[in-house]
């Protein structure tokens, strides 16, 4: 029970951080919001680790896992946050959350145990992120996007699900050389690195980027706190036995993130789309269960 507590409290805190996202990526650079997001949490972490006087411990295939994690990191949410930027958060943020059956998929093939259960659930992801991608036809007045729009969202969420699974077994093997706290800093680092480095790249080819003032800042301050929050809440959440149950409530941020979008920006949520979301939901818990 408590790892479901902790699961749906990342999740809240997840749903709140992408559902801002769908404002600060109309108006910061995609790059430059990454690094903010993984710069801050690498200072929290760099301070902890400096307090304790303990730091991860070399070890070649685990730091080569990291490094390789927090690289998949970088792309997932350049993935992510692209879908947010376009819209509507009900379609991009649910497909992003189908990385859990992804995740399964990815076990299964590597030989980790996989039933007959994990294809439905997989099954019921599919059809879900299929069918967000329709328009609503029935509100039509309301219906700002087209088929072809709808489906490169979905197409930039599923390419963010598999960035983010690939990303999370990676970093599992590293958790289990390093501990999960230590494997989680050096993805953060590692993620804030390269992304400085083809930042770095991006403005010595076309100069410094023109970046907004004002009250936008705070917004990127309370998301890039959110995420990180979110992934403490997980990882409590996940030890002690509890990673099934954190996973379960985890995978309700697609449906907090279009709340939030919904209640903050008047984004428009067909009926329907929610129906959709539950089925998708609905598969992920079944794939978190098995």
């Amino acid at each position: 029970m408590m790892g479901l507590f902790w699961g749906l409290l990342g999740a809240l805190f997840i749903g709140v951080s992408d559902g801002l996202a769908r404002k600060t990526t109309q108006s910061v650079p995609i790059l430059i919001l990454i690094l903010v997001v993984m710069a801050l949490s690498s200072l929290v972490l760099s301070a902890g680790f400096a307090v304790a006087d303990s730091w991860p411990q070399w070890h070649a295939y685990a730091w080569l896992a990291s490094a390789i994690s927090g690289l998949l990191n970088l792309i997932a949410l350049a993935f992510l946050y692209h879908a947010l930027h376009r819209g509507p958060v009900a379609v991009a943020s649910p497909a992003a959350s189908s990385f859990t059956v992804i995740l399964v998929l990815i076990n299964g093939f590597m030989g980790h145990p996989f039933s007959w259960g994990h294809l439905l659930a997989v099954g019921l992801v599919f059809v879900g992120v299929v069918m967000l991608t329709q328009p609503d036809k029935a509100n039509s007045k309301h219906n700002h996007y087209s088929a072809q729009w709808l489906r490169t969202t979905a197409y930039c969420g599923l390419g963010a699900a598999t960035a983010i699974s690939l990303r999370f077994y990676l970093a599992q093997d590293a958790g289990d050389i390093l501990g999960s706290v230590p494997a989680l800093y050096l993805n953060r680092l590692f993620a804030c690195l390269f992304t400085a480095l083809i930042l770095a790249f991006m403005i010595f080819r076309s100069g410094i980027p023109t970046l907004p003032k004002g009250q936008i800042w705070w917004l990127v301050l309370i998301q890039a706190v959110l995420e990180s929050l979110a992934l403490w809440a997980f990882l409590t959440g996940s030890a002690d036995g509890g990673r099934v149950a954190a996973t379960i409530g985890f995978a309700a941020f697609a449906a907090i993130s279009t709340l939030v979008a919904w209640l903050l920006f008047d984004e428009k949520v067909p009926t329907k789309r929610w129906l959709w979301i539950a089925i998708i939901a609905l598969g992920i818990s079944i794939a978190s269960t098995l």
